[in-house]
């Protein structure tokens, strides 16, 4: 017996799925095979048409992720001591982060809606194999991300706020 099965790859903001066919015991040759699509398929995605944009949006992802975590330790260590210039610097950090996020939404709808020439790059890869499609789809990780770009902004405005309420009765 056949069964039919889709596997799904999502990397920054894009999906890659594998439609195939098993028997009801599968081999590990099977698995090799999968695990070797979605390697190839992930690097078709890095290498998609117009990368520079990519790589952007990857590279303000990776400091934005960065920035997080800095403001974070920041904020830690902010709080035993009830150090307001730490708390103001990792409230810093939290809108750099917010603004690093908001440029990683805009540029992936820059490239999705003007820059990609999707249909001639399917076209390109269509010679090679037949049943090459694309679809761009705007996924949950796209659909939560201005959500998570307002939570780093609030959580900066407010940590400045700490620092600054702890400032002012320090004395």
């Amino acid at each position: 017996m056949i069964k039919t099965i889709m596997f799904h790859h999502e990397g920054f903001f894009w999906r890659c799925w594998f439609d195939g066919k098993i028997d009801e015991n599968p081999s590990w040759k099977y698995f090799v095979k999968i695990v070797f699509y979605s390697l190839k398929c992930l690097f078709d995605i890095l290498l998609s048409p117009f990368p520079v944009y990519r790589g952007f949006w990857s590279i303000f992802m990776l400091l934005g992720v960065v920035t997080v975590v800095v403001a974070s330790f920041f904020v830690i260590c902010a709080a035993p001591f009830g150090s307001h210039i730490l708390y103001k610097i990792g409230g810093g950090f939290f809108i750099a982060a917010g603004i690093l996020f908001s440029l990683v939404v805009v540029l992936y709808v820059i490239w999705v809606q003007a820059v990609a020439d999707l249909k001639n790059y399917e076209a390109q890869k269509k010679i090679d194999c037949l049943s090459y499609s694309i679809y761009v789809r705007y996924g949950w990780s796209f659909i939560l991300a201005p959500v998570g770009i307002f939570f780093a902004m609030f959580s900066g405005m407010l940590f400045l706020l700490v620092g600054r309420t702890i400032y002012l009765h320090s004395d």
